[in-house]
Protein backbone atom coordinates (compact mmCIF):
# COMPACT_ATOMS: atom_id res chain seq x y z
CA UNK A 1 0.00 0.00 0.00
CA UNK A 2 2.93 2.63 0.67
CA UNK A 3 4.65 1.53 -2.27
CA UNK A 4 1.62 2.17 -4.58
CA UNK A 5 1.26 5.91 -3.03
CA UNK A 6 5.14 6.50 -3.61
CA UNK A 7 4.59 5.21 -6.93
CA UNK A 8 1.72 7.46 -7.24
CA UNK A 9 3.31 10.67 -5.63
CA UNK A 10 6.90 9.94 -7.65
CA UNK A 11 4.37 9.83 -10.82
CA UNK A 12 2.67 12.97 -9.66
CA UNK A 13 6.32 14.74 -9.65
CA UNK A 14 7.16 13.90 -12.63
CA UNK A 15 4.44 14.93 -13.90
CA UNK A 16 4.40 18.22 -12.44
CA UNK A 17 8.57 18.66 -13.71
CA UNK A 18 7.42 17.52 -17.35
CA UNK A 19 4.51 20.07 -17.45
CA UNK A 20 6.59 22.60 -16.02
CA UNK A 21 9.20 22.09 -18.82
CA UNK A 22 7.01 22.31 -20.79
CA UNK A 23 5.78 25.28 -19.45
CA UNK A 24 9.02 26.87 -20.01
CA UNK A 25 9.75 26.87 -23.95
CA UNK A 26 13.28 27.80 -24.88
CA UNK A 27 14.21 31.62 -25.45
CA UNK A 28 16.22 32.22 -28.58
CA UNK A 29 19.00 34.69 -28.37
CA UNK A 30 16.23 37.48 -30.61
CA UNK A 31 14.26 37.41 -27.36
CA UNK A 32 17.04 36.93 -24.90
CA UNK A 33 18.50 40.68 -26.07
CA UNK A 34 14.43 41.83 -26.41
CA UNK A 35 14.45 40.78 -23.02
CA UNK A 36 17.55 42.70 -21.82
CA UNK A 37 16.56 46.42 -23.71
CA UNK A 38 13.80 46.47 -20.44
CA UNK A 39 15.26 44.74 -17.33
CA UNK A 40 19.24 45.47 -17.45
CA UNK A 41 20.10 47.99 -15.07
CA UNK A 42 22.50 49.79 -17.14
CA UNK A 43 19.69 50.38 -19.69
CA UNK A 44 17.40 51.47 -16.77
CA UNK A 45 19.95 54.41 -15.43
CA UNK A 46 20.46 55.81 -18.56
CA UNK A 47 16.54 56.07 -19.40
CA UNK A 48 16.62 57.72 -16.01
CA UNK A 49 18.89 60.23 -17.48
CA UNK A 50 16.61 60.85 -19.91
CA UNK A 51 13.57 62.38 -17.68
CA UNK A 52 16.35 64.58 -15.71
CA UNK A 53 17.37 65.83 -19.77
CA UNK A 54 13.54 66.51 -19.70
CA UNK A 55 13.11 68.51 -16.27
CA UNK A 56 16.42 70.20 -17.86
CA UNK A 57 14.25 71.42 -20.92
CA UNK A 58 11.37 72.62 -18.71
CA UNK A 59 13.97 74.29 -16.37
CA UNK A 60 15.23 76.18 -19.35
CA UNK A 61 11.49 77.05 -21.07
CA UNK A 62 11.39 78.70 -17.81
CA UNK A 63 13.48 81.59 -18.05
CA UNK A 64 11.26 82.63 -20.87
CA UNK A 65 7.89 83.11 -18.78
CA UNK A 66 6.81 85.51 -16.44
CA UNK A 67 7.70 84.71 -12.96
CA UNK A 68 5.25 85.54 -10.63
CA UNK A 69 5.64 85.96 -6.61
CA UNK A 70 3.02 86.53 -4.04
CA UNK A 71 4.68 88.17 -1.43
CA UNK A 72 1.90 88.23 2.52
CA UNK A 73 4.21 89.90 4.95
CA UNK A 74 3.45 91.38 8.33
CA UNK A 75 6.04 93.30 10.64
CA UNK A 76 6.08 95.64 13.49
CA UNK A 77 8.31 98.42 13.76
CA UNK A 78 8.72 102.42 15.49
CA UNK A 79 10.45 104.64 13.54
CA UNK A 80 12.47 107.68 15.58
CA UNK A 81 13.42 109.07 12.27
CA UNK A 82 11.43 112.29 12.57
CA UNK A 83 12.91 113.00 16.31
CA UNK A 84 16.25 112.59 14.22
CA UNK A 85 15.55 115.49 12.09
CA UNK A 86 16.22 119.41 13.13
CA UNK A 87 12.37 120.21 13.88
CA UNK A 88 12.40 117.55 16.16
CA UNK A 89 15.16 118.38 18.13
CA UNK A 90 13.95 121.69 18.56
CA UNK A 91 10.92 119.69 19.96
CA UNK A 92 12.60 117.97 21.99
CA UNK A 93 14.85 120.47 23.51
CA UNK A 94 11.96 122.94 24.48
CA UNK A 95 12.82 125.07 22.20
CA UNK A 96 10.36 128.15 20.85
CA UNK A 97 8.85 127.68 17.26
CA UNK A 98 6.93 130.44 15.52
CA UNK A 99 3.21 130.46 16.05
CA UNK A 100 1.12 131.12 19.48
CA UNK A 101 0.16 128.28 21.91
CA UNK A 102 0.55 126.84 25.38
CA UNK A 103 3.26 124.32 23.87
CA UNK A 104 5.72 126.44 22.34
CA UNK A 105 4.23 127.77 20.06
CA UNK A 106 2.77 124.36 18.65
CA UNK A 107 -1.11 124.01 17.90
CA UNK A 108 -0.95 120.36 19.33
CA UNK A 109 0.74 118.54 22.29
CA UNK A 110 4.08 117.20 21.60
CA UNK A 111 2.99 113.47 22.46
CA UNK A 112 1.29 113.26 19.56
CA UNK A 113 3.88 113.50 17.05
CA UNK A 114 6.19 111.29 19.18
CA UNK A 115 7.32 108.07 17.53
CA UNK A 116 4.82 105.03 18.16
CA UNK A 117 5.22 101.06 17.51
CA UNK A 118 3.27 100.15 14.25
CA UNK A 119 2.09 96.95 13.07
CA UNK A 120 2.11 96.93 9.19
CA UNK A 121 0.34 94.45 7.37
CA UNK A 122 1.55 94.00 3.13
CA UNK A 123 0.49 91.85 0.44
CA UNK A 124 2.58 92.27 -2.91
CA UNK A 125 2.36 90.00 -6.39
CA UNK A 126 5.50 90.53 -8.19
CA UNK A 127 5.99 89.67 -11.73
CA UNK A 128 9.32 89.73 -13.70
CA UNK A 129 9.40 89.39 -17.44
CA UNK A 130 12.67 88.79 -20.03
CA UNK A 131 12.31 91.66 -22.64
CA UNK A 132 15.67 90.57 -24.35
CA UNK A 133 18.28 88.46 -23.87
CA UNK A 134 20.53 88.33 -26.22
CA UNK A 135 19.22 85.00 -27.42
CA UNK A 136 20.33 82.94 -24.19
CA UNK A 137 17.10 81.82 -23.37
CA UNK A 138 16.88 80.58 -26.91
CA UNK A 139 19.89 78.75 -26.81
CA UNK A 140 19.64 77.58 -23.27
CA UNK A 141 16.18 75.90 -24.84
CA UNK A 142 17.98 74.65 -27.66
CA UNK A 143 20.64 73.22 -25.82
CA UNK A 144 18.61 71.10 -23.17
CA UNK A 145 16.59 69.60 -26.00
CA UNK A 146 20.14 68.50 -27.70
CA UNK A 147 20.84 67.22 -24.43
CA UNK A 148 18.10 64.96 -24.79
CA UNK A 149 19.06 63.81 -27.92
CA UNK A 150 22.19 63.14 -26.49
CA UNK A 151 21.15 60.83 -23.95
CA UNK A 152 18.97 59.18 -26.67
CA UNK A 153 21.89 58.66 -28.58
CA UNK A 154 23.33 57.37 -25.19
CA UNK A 155 20.89 54.95 -24.09
CA UNK A 156 21.33 53.33 -27.61
CA UNK A 157 25.33 53.13 -27.26
CA UNK A 158 24.20 51.53 -24.06
CA UNK A 159 21.37 48.96 -26.19
CA UNK A 160 24.36 48.22 -28.50
CA UNK A 161 26.36 47.54 -25.70
CA UNK A 162 24.47 45.01 -23.70
CA UNK A 163 22.98 43.22 -26.82
CA UNK A 164 26.51 42.75 -27.97
CA UNK A 165 27.36 41.42 -24.72
CA UNK A 166 23.73 39.39 -23.85
CA UNK A 167 24.81 37.98 -27.27
CA UNK A 168 28.15 36.60 -26.28
CA UNK A 169 26.70 35.11 -23.10
CA UNK A 170 24.01 33.15 -24.83
CA UNK A 171 26.66 31.75 -26.80
CA UNK A 172 28.68 31.09 -23.90
CA UNK A 173 25.71 29.09 -22.51
CA UNK A 174 25.22 27.15 -25.64
CA UNK A 175 28.71 26.02 -26.44
CA UNK A 176 29.26 24.91 -22.59
CA UNK A 177 26.02 23.13 -23.39
CA UNK A 178 27.36 21.42 -26.41
CA UNK A 179 30.05 20.75 -24.70
CA UNK A 180 28.74 18.79 -22.14
CA UNK A 181 26.93 16.54 -24.89
CA UNK A 182 29.71 16.17 -26.31
CA UNK A 183 31.29 15.29 -23.02
CA UNK A 184 28.74 12.75 -21.62
CA UNK A 185 28.39 11.34 -25.51
CA UNK A 186 32.31 10.23 -25.21
CA UNK A 187 32.43 9.01 -21.67
CA UNK A 188 29.53 7.12 -22.81
CA UNK A 189 31.31 5.86 -25.99
CA UNK A 190 34.47 5.32 -24.06
CA UNK A 191 32.71 3.32 -21.27
CA UNK A 192 31.54 0.89 -23.67
CA UNK A 193 35.08 0.62 -24.93
CA UNK A 194 36.17 -0.47 -21.88
CA UNK A 195 33.49 -3.02 -21.57
CA UNK A 196 34.56 -4.43 -24.66
CA UNK A 197 38.18 -4.50 -23.67
CA UNK A 198 37.29 -5.73 -20.54
CA UNK A 199 35.43 -8.80 -22.20
CA UNK A 200 38.15 -9.46 -24.98
CA UNK A 201 40.81 -9.60 -21.91
CA UNK A 202 38.97 -11.93 -20.61
CA UNK A 203 38.55 -13.89 -23.36
CA UNK A 204 42.47 -13.76 -24.19
CA UNK A 205 41.70 -11.65 -27.07
CA UNK A 206 43.21 -8.04 -25.26
CA UNK A 207 46.20 -7.31 -23.30
CA UNK A 208 45.97 -6.26 -19.54
CA UNK A 209 47.76 -2.91 -21.52
CA UNK A 210 44.67 -2.39 -23.01
CA UNK A 211 42.56 -2.30 -20.60
CA UNK A 212 44.69 -0.06 -18.58
CA UNK A 213 44.73 2.47 -21.32
CA UNK A 214 40.65 2.33 -22.09
CA UNK A 215 40.06 3.30 -17.97
CA UNK A 216 43.20 5.89 -18.86
CA UNK A 217 41.41 7.46 -21.48
CA UNK A 218 38.17 7.46 -19.75
CA UNK A 219 40.09 8.77 -16.07
CA UNK A 220 40.89 11.99 -18.31
CA UNK A 221 37.94 12.44 -20.13
CA UNK A 222 35.88 12.57 -17.30
CA UNK A 223 37.34 16.23 -15.57
CA UNK A 224 36.11 17.85 -19.05
CA UNK A 225 32.90 16.95 -18.02
CA UNK A 226 33.07 18.64 -15.00
CA UNK A 227 34.89 21.62 -16.20
CA UNK A 228 32.02 21.71 -18.81
CA UNK A 229 29.75 21.84 -16.40
CA UNK A 230 31.05 24.49 -14.21
CA UNK A 231 31.79 26.56 -17.05
CA UNK A 232 27.62 26.62 -18.14
CA UNK A 233 26.99 27.71 -14.58
CA UNK A 234 29.34 30.63 -14.77
CA UNK A 235 28.13 31.61 -18.24
CA UNK A 236 24.10 31.16 -16.82
CA UNK A 237 24.77 33.10 -13.81
CA UNK A 238 26.83 35.86 -15.88
CA UNK A 239 23.48 36.05 -18.92
CA UNK A 240 21.24 36.03 -15.98
CA UNK A 241 23.25 39.21 -14.52
CA UNK A 242 22.98 41.11 -17.63
CA UNK A 243 19.11 39.85 -17.80
CA UNK A 244 18.22 41.97 -14.51
CA UNK A 245 17.43 38.54 -13.48
CA UNK A 246 18.36 36.35 -9.88
CA UNK A 247 21.57 34.88 -11.08
CA UNK A 248 20.28 31.30 -10.23
CA UNK A 249 17.44 31.73 -12.56
CA UNK A 250 16.42 29.11 -15.12
CA UNK A 251 17.17 29.32 -18.29
CA UNK A 252 15.95 27.57 -21.70
CA UNK A 253 17.81 28.24 -24.71
CA UNK A 254 17.41 27.57 -28.37
CA UNK A 255 20.01 26.70 -30.83
CA UNK A 256 21.68 29.05 -33.01
CA UNK A 257 22.15 28.31 -36.89
CA UNK A 258 25.68 29.35 -38.79
CA UNK A 259 25.20 30.30 -42.25
CA UNK A 260 27.75 27.61 -43.70
CA UNK A 261 28.74 30.22 -46.53
CA UNK A 262 29.07 33.14 -44.72
CA UNK A 263 31.07 36.04 -46.44
CA UNK A 264 31.72 39.79 -44.69
CA UNK A 265 30.64 42.82 -46.24
CA UNK A 266 32.94 44.89 -48.14
CA UNK A 267 35.19 47.68 -46.12
CA UNK A 268 33.26 50.46 -47.87
CA UNK A 269 29.75 48.98 -46.28
CA UNK A 270 30.74 48.48 -43.10
CA UNK A 271 32.06 52.03 -42.92
CA UNK A 272 29.46 54.20 -44.18
CA UNK A 273 26.99 51.96 -42.42
CA UNK A 274 29.36 53.14 -39.13
CA UNK A 275 29.15 56.68 -40.18
CA UNK A 276 25.29 56.61 -40.55
CA UNK A 277 24.31 54.22 -37.58
CA UNK A 278 27.24 54.37 -34.64
CA UNK A 279 25.69 56.40 -31.52
CA UNK A 280 28.89 57.19 -30.16
CA UNK A 281 30.35 58.78 -33.32
CA UNK A 282 26.81 61.07 -33.76
CA UNK A 283 26.76 61.75 -30.05
CA UNK A 284 29.84 63.42 -30.37
CA UNK A 285 29.06 65.36 -33.46
CA UNK A 286 26.33 66.21 -31.31
CA UNK A 287 28.06 67.49 -28.37
CA UNK A 288 30.18 69.89 -31.04
CA UNK A 289 26.80 71.39 -31.57
CA UNK A 290 26.01 71.54 -28.31
CA UNK A 291 29.00 73.50 -27.17
CA UNK A 292 28.30 76.23 -29.75
CA UNK A 293 24.95 76.69 -28.20
CA UNK A 294 26.78 76.51 -24.61
CA UNK A 295 29.23 79.36 -26.04
CA UNK A 296 26.54 81.16 -27.47
CA UNK A 297 24.62 81.47 -23.84
CA UNK A 298 27.78 82.80 -21.87
CA UNK A 299 28.09 85.06 -24.33
CA UNK A 300 25.17 86.71 -23.98
CA UNK A 301 25.96 86.72 -20.23
CA UNK A 302 28.32 89.62 -21.04
CA UNK A 303 25.79 91.51 -23.47
CA UNK A 304 22.72 93.93 -22.80
CA UNK A 305 19.30 92.69 -21.73
CA UNK A 306 16.17 94.19 -20.84
CA UNK A 307 13.39 93.34 -18.23
CA UNK A 308 10.20 94.35 -16.89
CA UNK A 309 9.97 94.49 -13.42
CA UNK A 310 6.34 94.83 -11.71
CA UNK A 311 4.48 94.36 -8.14
CA UNK A 312 0.80 95.18 -7.03
CA UNK A 313 -0.61 95.07 -3.50
CA UNK A 314 -1.59 96.56 -0.52
CA UNK A 315 0.36 98.35 2.87
CA UNK A 316 -1.74 99.31 5.82
CA UNK A 317 -1.49 99.03 9.44
CA UNK A 318 -5.04 97.43 9.67
CA UNK A 319 -6.33 93.87 7.99
CA UNK A 320 -9.70 95.63 7.00
CA UNK A 321 -8.05 97.92 4.70
CA UNK A 322 -5.98 95.16 2.83
CA UNK A 323 -8.14 95.09 0.05
CA UNK A 324 -9.26 99.00 -0.18
CA UNK A 325 -8.45 101.25 -3.09
CA UNK A 326 -7.05 103.92 -0.98
CA UNK A 327 -4.24 101.62 0.38
CA UNK A 328 -2.94 100.22 -2.92
CA UNK A 329 0.57 100.65 -4.04
CA UNK A 330 2.06 99.41 -7.61
CA UNK A 331 5.19 99.87 -9.63
CA UNK A 332 6.27 99.06 -13.13
CA UNK A 333 10.16 99.38 -13.95
CA UNK A 334 11.96 98.40 -16.82
CA UNK A 335 15.44 97.64 -16.24
CA UNK A 336 18.03 97.59 -18.95
CA UNK A 337 21.85 95.87 -17.75
CA UNK A 338 24.74 96.56 -19.32
CA UNK A 339 27.82 94.39 -18.63
CA UNK A 340 30.93 96.85 -18.12
CA UNK A 341 33.81 94.50 -16.82
CA UNK A 342 33.27 91.31 -14.92
CA UNK A 343 37.81 91.30 -15.18
CA UNK A 344 37.44 88.70 -17.83
CA UNK A 345 35.68 86.01 -16.03
CA UNK A 346 33.10 85.68 -19.06
CA UNK A 347 35.79 85.61 -21.65
CA UNK A 348 37.77 82.76 -19.64
CA UNK A 349 34.61 80.53 -19.18
CA UNK A 350 34.00 81.10 -23.11
CA UNK A 351 37.80 80.65 -24.01
CA UNK A 352 37.24 76.66 -21.70
CA UNK A 353 34.25 75.35 -23.80
CA UNK A 354 35.80 76.21 -27.22
CA UNK A 355 38.67 74.45 -25.86
CA UNK A 356 36.36 71.71 -25.11
CA UNK A 357 34.61 71.85 -28.83
CA UNK A 358 38.01 71.48 -30.52
CA UNK A 359 38.94 68.79 -27.82
CA UNK A 360 35.44 66.81 -28.95
CA UNK A 361 36.45 67.62 -32.35
CA UNK A 362 39.58 65.59 -31.98
CA UNK A 363 37.41 62.69 -30.29
CA UNK A 364 35.35 62.28 -33.18
CA UNK A 365 38.02 62.65 -35.77
CA UNK A 366 39.84 59.83 -33.66
CA UNK A 367 36.85 57.90 -33.22
CA UNK A 368 35.98 57.72 -37.02
CA UNK A 369 39.65 56.37 -37.76
CA UNK A 370 39.08 54.12 -35.30
CA UNK A 371 35.84 52.75 -36.47
CA UNK A 372 37.85 52.05 -40.19
CA UNK A 373 40.86 50.07 -38.33
CA UNK A 374 38.12 48.08 -36.48
CA UNK A 375 36.11 47.50 -39.77
CA UNK A 376 39.17 46.04 -41.11
CA UNK A 377 40.13 44.06 -38.16
CA UNK A 378 36.79 42.59 -38.05
CA UNK A 379 36.37 41.84 -41.27
CA UNK A 380 39.40 40.07 -41.72
CA UNK A 381 38.58 38.06 -38.19
CA UNK A 382 35.37 37.38 -39.54
CA UNK A 383 37.14 36.25 -42.97
CA UNK A 384 39.30 34.14 -41.15
CA UNK A 385 37.02 32.66 -38.59
CA UNK A 386 34.37 31.24 -41.08
CA UNK A 387 37.80 29.40 -42.93
CA UNK A 388 38.18 28.39 -39.77
CA UNK A 389 35.08 26.99 -39.37
CA UNK A 390 34.67 25.20 -42.21
CA UNK A 391 38.06 23.53 -42.06
CA UNK A 392 37.34 22.19 -38.64
CA UNK A 393 33.72 20.99 -40.03
CA UNK A 394 35.26 19.02 -42.58
CA UNK A 395 37.97 17.96 -39.85
CA UNK A 396 35.29 16.55 -37.55
CA UNK A 397 33.35 14.76 -40.34
CA UNK A 398 36.45 13.03 -41.23
CA UNK A 399 37.55 11.85 -37.97
CA UNK A 400 33.93 10.85 -36.77
CA UNK A 401 33.96 8.56 -39.91
CA UNK A 402 37.36 7.43 -39.11
CA UNK A 403 36.16 6.25 -35.61
CA UNK A 404 33.50 4.73 -36.99
CA UNK A 405 35.40 2.39 -39.38
CA UNK A 406 37.96 1.89 -36.75
CA UNK A 407 35.40 0.48 -33.88
CA UNK A 408 33.64 -1.72 -36.73
CA UNK A 409 37.69 -3.06 -37.64
CA UNK A 410 38.26 -3.68 -33.56
CA UNK A 411 34.80 -5.81 -33.54
CA UNK A 412 36.21 -7.89 -36.33
CA UNK A 413 40.05 -7.91 -35.00
CA UNK A 414 41.65 -5.94 -37.78
CA UNK A 415 42.14 -2.96 -35.49
CA UNK A 416 43.87 -2.42 -32.14
CA UNK A 417 42.45 -1.13 -28.77
CA UNK A 418 44.93 1.81 -28.97
CA UNK A 419 44.14 2.82 -32.61
CA UNK A 420 40.16 2.59 -31.55
CA UNK A 421 41.53 4.69 -28.60
CA UNK A 422 43.48 7.33 -30.57
CA UNK A 423 40.86 7.69 -32.96
CA UNK A 424 38.04 8.58 -30.19
CA UNK A 425 40.72 10.96 -28.18
CA UNK A 426 41.12 12.72 -31.94
CA UNK A 427 37.16 13.11 -32.08
CA UNK A 428 37.18 14.64 -28.82
CA UNK A 429 39.21 17.46 -30.06
CA UNK A 430 38.70 18.01 -33.41
CA UNK A 431 35.23 18.42 -31.41
CA UNK A 432 36.02 20.58 -29.08
CA UNK A 433 37.71 22.71 -31.88
CA UNK A 434 34.94 22.81 -34.51
CA UNK A 435 32.50 24.07 -31.32
CA UNK A 436 35.37 26.76 -30.08
CA UNK A 437 35.25 27.66 -34.44
CA UNK A 438 31.28 27.83 -34.77
CA UNK A 439 31.11 30.21 -31.76
CA UNK A 440 34.26 32.25 -32.86
CA UNK A 441 32.37 32.66 -36.20
CA UNK A 442 29.03 34.10 -34.33
CA UNK A 443 30.75 36.10 -31.85
CA UNK A 444 32.76 37.91 -34.86
CA UNK A 445 29.60 38.62 -36.93
CA UNK A 446 28.22 39.76 -33.68
CA UNK A 447 31.38 42.11 -33.62
CA UNK A 448 31.21 43.17 -36.90
CA UNK A 449 27.53 44.07 -36.56
CA UNK A 450 28.28 45.82 -33.50
CA UNK A 451 31.57 47.80 -35.48
CA UNK A 452 28.41 48.77 -38.02
CA UNK A 453 26.43 50.23 -35.24
CA UNK A 454 23.28 47.87 -36.26
CA UNK A 455 20.03 48.73 -34.23
CA UNK A 456 19.11 46.33 -31.50
CA UNK A 457 16.01 46.08 -33.23
CA UNK A 458 17.82 45.04 -36.83
CA UNK A 459 20.51 42.51 -35.34
CA UNK A 460 18.90 39.50 -36.11
CA UNK A 461 16.60 40.23 -39.20
CA UNK A 462 17.94 39.53 -42.52
CA UNK A 463 18.63 42.91 -43.01
CA UNK A 464 20.74 43.50 -39.84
Amino acid sequence: MVKRYFHAAAGLTIGSILLFVQACPAITVAETVSFAMEHNRDILAVKQQIAERRGQVIEARADAFPQLNLSISSFRMRDPGFLNSTFGQALLKGESISGDGENGGMPFPIEAIMPRPITYYDMVMNVSQPIFTWGKVSNAVQLAKMGINDIDLSLEAMRQDVAYQVTSAYYDVLLAQETIAMYEKSIETQKRYLRQTRDFFELGDATRLDVLRAEAQLAATEPGLLEANNSLIQAQKNLNFLLGRPLDSELYTADVKVMEDYSPPSLEEVIVRAAANRPDLRRLNLQVEMYDKTINVFKADFRPRADLFGSYGFSTIRTQDLFDRNFESWRIALQVSVPVFDGFKNRGVIMQYKSRQSQTEIASAKLAEQIRLDALQSIDACSSAAEVYRARKISLESVEEEERVTADQFEQGLATMYELLDSNRRVIETRINYLDARYNLLREIAALKRVMGIPVDALFSNNG
